[in-house]
């Protein structure tokens, strides 16, 4: 249990919520806070997305030296934005066509490249 692999598995735990739902977290923080720990590992499995529950069971096991999945299993899943039409915040603004103006990309409104 070396507290570098907890950082790595913790960091990877934090793309994939950043990538899939714009969930930002502090990776310091979960190693630190149990109760931190416990909340970010709840929302990424009620994601349900098959290799963000491994790394869940991959750090949960490595903080509190196992997995509760009782716990997880009676939380209810957070509704995805392509099977209702949620008034979330996040979701709210998700289109899946993109812009309503049929697709199109406006040029002043994204960067075009790296700086």
């Amino acid at each position: 249990m070396s507290e570098s692999e907890k950082t790595s598995v913790a960091a990877l735990i934090s793309v994939i919520l950043r990538r899939k739902i714009n969930r930002v977290i502090d990776v310091k923080w979960l190693l630190k806070n149990q109760e931190y720990a416990r909340e970010i590992l709840t929302v990424s499995r009620e994601l349900d997305l098959p290799d963000l529950n491994g790394y869940a069971d991959r750090l949960e096991s490595l903080i509190f030296g196992g997995i509760a999945t009782a716990t997880s299993a009676a939380k209810p899943k957070v509704p995805s934005p392509e099977t209702s039409a949620s008034t979330t915040d996040w979701a709210s603004n998700v289109s899946e066509e993109g812009d309503d103006d049929g697709g199109s990309i406006d040029p002043n409104k994204y960067v075009g490249h790296l700086r």
